[in-house]
């Protein structure tokens, strides 16, 4: 069961919202695109719905307590990223085997060739591309996987192919300068 609702403080939450809302949006955008800053701010919001009694009164001190806030989860948010960054990097390197009959020389080089390529991606169309490539999945496997329709999955792989496919390859570019 919910305790009732402070209309105090539901009044407050407005007028925190309508006070700084704009601003805040505008600070978070320095730290992502608009989904993101928008993403931000409504995180922002759900913290002062649970800590509004740490909210100062003072206008100017609340706006700075709440840009705080969107430092502290825009800091968070890149932390998650690069963690992301770090593990789908370490699987792939980890589990990459060469071509049978290439130097240990070729199969490092051919491993981050494709590293460099898969970080080219966008973090969905690389996912969409390892699901099928890496781990077998058939794509409306993988659309059930991400949750979305098999024809949004199609498209996703469609562009993450069409993106690694437009590239030069590292190891092209270095055998032809040779």
């Amino acid at each position: 069961m919910r305790p009732p609702r402070d209309p105090d403080a539901d009044q407050r939450l407005s007028a925190l919202y309508a006070a700084h809302a704009a601003r805040l949006f505008a600070y978070a955008r320095r730290h992502g695109d608009p989904a993101t800053a928008e993403d931000l701010v409504a995180d922002a919001f759900e913290v002062v719905v649970r800590r509004l009694a740490d909210v100062p009164l003072e206008p100017g001190d609340a706006r700075a307590w709440l840009v705080g806030v969107v430092r502290k989860l825009a800091a968070n948010r890149r932390r998650r990223e690069a963690t992301a960054q770090e593990w789908w990097r370490a699987a792939v390197r980890d589990g990459w085997h060469g071509r049978a009959g290439a130097s240990a020389e070729e199969v490092v080089a051919e491993r981050d060739a494709c590293l460099h390529a898969l970080a080219a991606l966008s973090p969905k169309e690389r996912e969409a591309l390892l699901l099928v490539a890496w781990d077998g999945l058939t794509p409306d496997q993988a659309a059930r996987v991400l949750g979305v329709t098999p024809n949004a999955f199609s498209v996703r792989l469609h562009r993450a192919r069409k993106r690694l496919t437009a590239r030069p390859t590292p190891i092209l570019a270095t055998q032809e300068t040779r």
